[in-house]
């Protein structure tokens, strides 16, 4: 399976144009033949340059995160999280230094890959037909998606009574 433009470049897809131009200069710098005095790395130069050219133009961009998650769909992924690994809240750490609750990828490994506040959770929530919630995450660093069940806890609920 081919590579997204954002895996190339190690970034996610909300990432801002900053943080694109500085993975591009990065990325090519550590890969580009002269550096690495590798042949064969004009190939994945040439999959860096096209990454930039795409996700640093608005519009290409935006037509690109739509084939994406047009993609995903086919496949079961985005909307209705079928297919997707489930995991409990619970199997995630949080930082309070932060607010946030953390968990590497199990796919690509990435340290804390998968990461969200409570403020997160509240607005992206679904209420789940067995009780519970139930939220969608993508990694930062790679294109993988867990579903992550949790419930409130028990001193918030009591708050709302």
């Amino acid at each position: 399976m081919a590579s997204s433009h954002y895996e190339v470049l190690g970034l996610s897809c909300d990432s801002s144009l900053g943080c694109i131009k500085k993975a591009y200069k990065e990325r090519l710098l550590s890969s580009h033949p002269d550096k690495t005095r590798n042949d064969s790395s004009s190939v994945e130069v040439n999959k860096i340059q096209e990454a930039y050219k795409v996700l640093s133009n608005p519009e290409l961009r935006e037509i690109y995160d739509k084939s994406l998650k047009d993609d995903q769909k086919k496949q079961g992924l985005h909307s209705s999280g079928d297919g997707l690994d489930e995991y409990s809240l619970d199997e995630f750490c949080f930082n309070p230094a932060i607010c946030e609750y953390c968990m590497d990828c199990p796919r690509c490994h990435g340290k804390d890959g998968f990461h969200f506040s409570e403020g997160t959770l509240e607005e992206h929530c679904q209420e789940r037909a067995s009780g519970g919630f139930l939220v969608l995450a993508q990694c930062s660093a790679c294109s993988l998606w867990l579903k992550v069940n949790f419930d409130l806890a028990e001193e918030y609920e009591q708050a709302d009574v």
